[in-house]
């Protein structure tokens, strides 16, 4: 697996929406990925709904990464949303059967911060996580 940073941003796009099975398509978005040996999308993360105080990040998976790789693709997340951009918070929401999704965003530092009922569909509920710019100054995220 190798960390290709921002290159290939159109096609990650493409490939993480697809991945997550999200429709429609952003009109301002970064994509942050890395490839597998054979240059296919191996995760994307996706920065969307930019705003002065938040910016959302949405991650598409279809293996584990190496911790190598995992401090790379967010660091280099974390260092657009708050460092190039200034946004004092990025939201991750994920859906309730996705469990280990939500494990892995607190491992990474995200709090749980709420539940909006039946957002997705099929009346699924989502947790609305985040991470805060200052939470990211003092976590091995920044230290790295």
């Amino acid at each position: 697996m190798k960390y290709i940073g921002y290159t290939q941003e159109e096609a990650a796009e493409k490939w993480a929406r697809q991945h997550l099975g999200a429709k429609g398509a952003p009109s301002l978005f970064r994509a942050l990925s890395t490839v597998h040996d054979d240059g296919t999308f191996a995760c994307v993360i996706l920065l969307t709904n930019f705003t002065e105080r938040n910016i959302d990040i949405n991650i598409a998976a279809d293996c584990i990464f190496t911790p190598k790789i995992s401090v790379q693709l967010f660091n280099g997340a974390f260092k657009m949303i708050f460092e190039e951009l200034g946004a004092a918070r990025t939201t991750g929401l994920i859906a309730d059967t996705n469990i280990l999704s939500q494990r892995f965003a607190e491992q990474i530092g995200f709090v749980k911060e709420g539940t909006m009922r039946k957002a997705y569909d099929q009346d699924e509920d989502v947790h609305i996580y985040g991470f805060l710019n200052d939470e990211f100054k003092t976590h091995n995220w920044y230290r790295s």
